[in-house]
């Protein structure tokens, strides 16, 4: 067997176990490199949360929009009903205050005697000239506190036409008017306030000779500090009812007048409808309207939250009617009488429904947009994290020299495909760097740092050899491949002995194996584990030996040197090419005990194991094993104690060689 030199094969890791390396690996990282992290994140979370916050963000941007739309539709819909309403206002107002200022103006004709009210004529003309210009006024007319009335009225179904009265109110045909007339009168000439008020509205009045109520607006006429009479003028509610129909021209929109809100002063209904009416209830009662849908006004409320917003709080509402959703919009007037008139229009639910639908339908698209976004966010992460994960994990493989993996599965991902077959290629390539290389020395000397690789230092270790007895002369009688195969299973069960006590297998050389315990880290205990060792691997050979010869094999001899000293320790070798080993007298004492076995192995014991006392001593061994005595070694002055560790053994019928 050649003798060891200061040159040797690099050593693998002797260990039961191989634990991971850290996450941090001196040696291997720079310092800077191999700092913690203080936060990881899973690559499906940050693609979750980065694309959710941008589609967040894009759905604020959204939200702000749709808020500005919904503003600006709320605010158009808005002045879209209160122009309508005011509209509507104004109309009434250009029919109703005109015949108003014309009284105001006849009063002060009266009052400053420009008139005088016992001339007919005159009085006469004013008031013909007065319907000329203002065509929705029925009548004018001044009633004297003596009860005789100057009057000039319209003649039905002609607005050209006109009717001058004179004469007693007592005369009037219609009872009804003349007794309102008549206690009008005699009330304000009681009432002394009265006769400085304004013009002012008065209750309706029925005329049954056109079938029509009327609403009469009257001032007191006082001359020189006497009240002399009333001048008024009236407008039948046909008039207005006509207004209303002919502005009726939004789609179904339907305008109304409501008198309080029970009475239907003008709707278009009342133009061609026959109601019965008379001087106690001229206009018709809210649920007699031939409207369904009006009649619903006050009862078939519904709350709409959207379309309310819509809306003027104070006037307008929506009402279910007819299997439809109608809105009304309305303002109330206190100017035409006690009774406060209420002027709307109302108009089908669907012209704002559809603004709701579309702005519901635009947020409805905005949400199911940002939860598909984070969906496809969060499957596009678990694709990537997927082939990811495998290949952390293959690399920690890798990094561990765990070779014995499948490989990585191909991914739609092209880059991602492109590292996990690269990272295939590599473990493919270290799969059979592996067999050359000790891994477990390496992961050792990863875990020990730099100094542990680049530093050389001397250290206390023991060393073994092992060597097979007579295998060369053995070998020549087999094939290579048997060769090879005995050699190969000799080697595991000794590798798997010595790596369970935590040596290192430094070199194989030929048959024969080099182990070392104590070179990488320090151990105070490697004498005795390199006993234990040696014990186990005894018994490892008697037990195969018991089975090769059941199958007909020949059995095989060994023999076992230990010694323990200082040695040094590192790489050692040319660039390009070194070995990380340990050197020494102590290495060449323990090659020089194994071959001084074969002078004490006798031919039918199947091992030997000799160790020097430097070794019993560190190893601690009590009793001491036998001494075979005080033996000189070749290539050391003096003789050394040499001790037998193996047990005797039982009788094994060696097969002729």
């Amino acid at each position: 067997m050649p003798e060891p030199r200061g040159k040797q094969p690099p050593a693998a890791l002797p260990s039961a176990e191989n634990p991971p390396l850290p996450a941090t690996q001196p040696g291997v990282t720079s310092p800077r490199a191999a700092r913690p992290m203080r936060l990881r994140l899973s690559i499906s979370r940050v693609l979750t949360v980065g694309v959710g916050t941008l589609m967040l963000l894009a759905g604020i941007a959204y939200g702000i929009a749709l808020v500005s739309g919904r503003l600006n539709t709320v605010e158009l819909l808005r002045d879209r009903n209160q122009r309508i309403v005011s509209h509507l206002i104004e109309r009434t107002q250009l029919q109703l205050d005109p015949a108003a200022h014309q009284i105001e103006a006849l009063r002060q004709q009266l009052q400053s005697k420009q008139i005088g009210v016992n001339d007919v004529g005159r009085l006469t003309d004013y008031m013909i000239a007065t319907l000329d210009a203002l065509p929705p006024v029925d009548a004018i007319a001044l009633l004297r506190n003596d009860l005789v009335a100057t009057r000039v009225g319209r003649v039905p179904g002609s607005n050209r036409r006109y009717e001058p009265l004179h004469g007693s109110i007592l005369t009037y045909p219609d009872v009804a008017a003349r007794d309102e007339a008549v206690r009008r009168l005699y009330a304000v000439a009681s009432r002394k306030e009265d006769h400085r008020k304004p013009v002012t509205w008065g209750d309706l009045i029925w005329n049954p000779e056109i079938g029509q109520a009327l609403i009469n607006a009257h001032a007191p006429v006082v001359i020189d500090d006497v009240f002399v009479g009333e001048a008024l003028a009236v407008v039948s509610l046909g008039t207005l009812s006509r207004l209303l129909e002919t502005d009726s021209i939004d789609g179904e929109a339907v305008n109304f007048i409501l008198y309080g809100e029970d009475m239907v002063l003008a709707h278009p209904t009342l133009l061609n409808h026959d109601y019965a009416l008379s001087m106690r209830q001229p206009v018709p009662a809210l649920k007699d309207i031939h409207d369904p849908v009006l009649k619903q006004i006050w009862d078939g409320r519904i709350d709409v939250t959207l379309a309310r917003a819509m809306l003027d709080e104070e006037g307008a509402h929506i009402v279910e009617a007819e299997g439809r959703r109608w809105i009304f919009v309305y303002r109330r007037l206190y100017a035409y009488g006690d009774t406060p008139w209420i002027v709307g229009r109302y108009f089908t639910f669907d012209q704002i429904e559809t603004e709701v639908r579309r702005l519901q339908l635009s947020a409805a698209v905005g949400g199911v947009s940002l939860i598909l976004s984070l969906l496809v966010a969060w499957r596009l992460g678990f694709l990537i994290r997927k082939p990811l994960l495998a290949i952390g994990n293959a690399a920690n493989r890798l990094r561990n020299l765990d070779f014995d993996t499948p490989p990585l599965e191909r991914t739609r991902l092209r880059e991602l495909d492109d590292v996990g077959q690269a990272i295939n290629a590599a473990n493919a390539a270290l799969r059979w760097f592996g067999n050359y290389v000790p891994r477990k020395l390496v992961n050792r000397l990863v875990r020990e740092g730099e100094d542990a690789v680049n530093t050389s230092k001397q250290r206390d270790v023991t060393v073994m050899f092992t060597d097979l007895v007579g295998f060369t002369a053995m070998s020549e009688r087999l094939s290579a491949q048997d060769t090879a195969d005995i050699l190969n299973e000799h080697f595991a069960l000794v590798t798997a002995c010595i790596e369970a006590e935590g040596g290192i297998i430094d070199k194989f050389i030929g048959d024969a194996v080099m182990a070392v315990w104590g070179a990488i880290k320090r151990d105070e205990d490697h004498a005795a584990r390199a006993c234990r060792a040696a014990d186990e691997i005894c018994k490892a050979l008697a037990a195969d030996n018991a089975r090769r010869a059941m199958l007909g094999k020949s059995i095989l001899r060994m023999r076992i040197g230990l010694h323990s000293g200082p040695v040094v320790v590192g790489n050692i070798g040319a660039p390009g090419r070194i070995n990380y080993t340990v050197v020494g007298d102590t290495v060449n004492t323990a090659q020089r005990l194994e071959q001084l076995g074969h002078d004490h192995q006798l031919l039918d014991e199947q091992f030997i194991a000799l160790a020097s006392a430097e070794t019993v001593t560190a190893a601690g061994l009590d009793p001491r094993p036998p001494l075979i005595g005080d033996l000189p070694i070749k290539g050391r002055d003096g003789a050394i104690e040499v001790y037998r560790l193996d047990h005797p053994q039982k009788s094994v019928t060696l097969l002729p060689g």
